[in-house]
């Protein structure tokens, strides 16, 4: 028994989810997911009149916000910075969508950083360090709305522009690939020839998952930007629908998290 409970506590699919609960991120994205399943079974038990078992979960789904907003006191920092460092390159270098895509982020990085501040004075005037009254404090929340709604849709454009520029770029690399194969074709050395070869898979597996990255963050912005329309009164969804996005998002930031620490698994296995 002890020898099973080893192998379960060292196991490396435990030191990968322990190398994602150590980062801030990761917890988020945890307690993220546990937050908007809590809201879609809320949803569906208020909806089949177990009013008591889903008051227990708009519990839990309160209490998983805010403790989310607490991890995420310091993030406006975070945003602002990438920011700067994004606005500090030179555009000019850049042509059609790839500005587009450039400005975007930026407007995406002021959106989030704005989300987060609001949501940090959100959660100061809940917990009354900060003397609001429920008007101000409802100003404050449709601000927040505002600004993660305003940082979706600059997500939404630089991805959309991010595609554009990645197709063009994938057009030229099918080009040139069929350049070099009819050059090789034409008598290079079997070594020079295996080396580009192998270049281009490299590009070709390069552009492949930059394609599948930037579709992945559509897809979650196109699920996650109907959450602060319906908050804004843009859009009129119900609980279970929000809740159902949440988690689909909630599950495709933790995948990603779980494929970034793939490798903490199979280095503390070793």
């Amino acid at each position: 028994m002890s020898t099973l409970a080893t192998n379960v506590i060292l196991h490396p699919k435990v030191n990968q989810s322990l190398a994602i609960l150590a980062t801030t991120v990761g917890r988020d994205k945890v307690t993220r997911l546990l937050q908007y399943l809590a809201r879609l079974v809320s949803w569906y038990l208020l909806s089949r009149g177990r009013i008591e078992s889903a008051s227990r979960f708009e519990g839990l789904k309160t209490g998983l916000a805010n403790g989310r907003k607490v991890m995420r006191l310091f993030r406006p920092a975070e945003f602002l910075q990438s920011a700067v460092n994004l606005a500090q390159r030179p555009v000019t270098s850049l042509k059609g969508p790839g500005q587009i895509a450039h400005l975007a982020q930026i407007g995406r990085q002021i959106g989030y950083a704005g989300f987060h501040t609001a949501d940090m004075i959100v959660w100061l005037a809940q917990v009354r360090f900060l003397k609001f009254d429920k008007v101000t404090t409802q100003r404050y929340v449709r601000l927040m709305y505002k600004f993660w709604f305003a940082g979706i849709v600059c997500s939404l454009v630089s991805s959309s522009a991010s595609l554009v520029r990645l197709r063009a770029d994938s057009r030229r690399f099918a080009l040139s690939s069929q350049v070099a194969k009819e050059e090789e074709r034409e008598g290079k050395s079997s070594e020079e020839a295996a080396r580009q070869m192998a270049e281009r898979r490299e590009r070709g597996r390069a552009l492949l998952a930059q394609r599948q990255s930037i579709l992945s963050q559509l897809i979650s912005d196109s699920l996650d930007v109907w959450i602060p329309a319906t908050g804004l009164g843009y859009s009129n969804l119900n609980e279970g629908t929000l809740g159902a996005f949440g988690v689909i998002t909630s599950y495709m930031g933790l995948q990603t998290q779980w494929m970034k620490h793939s490798a903490a698994g199979v280095k503390k296995s070793v």
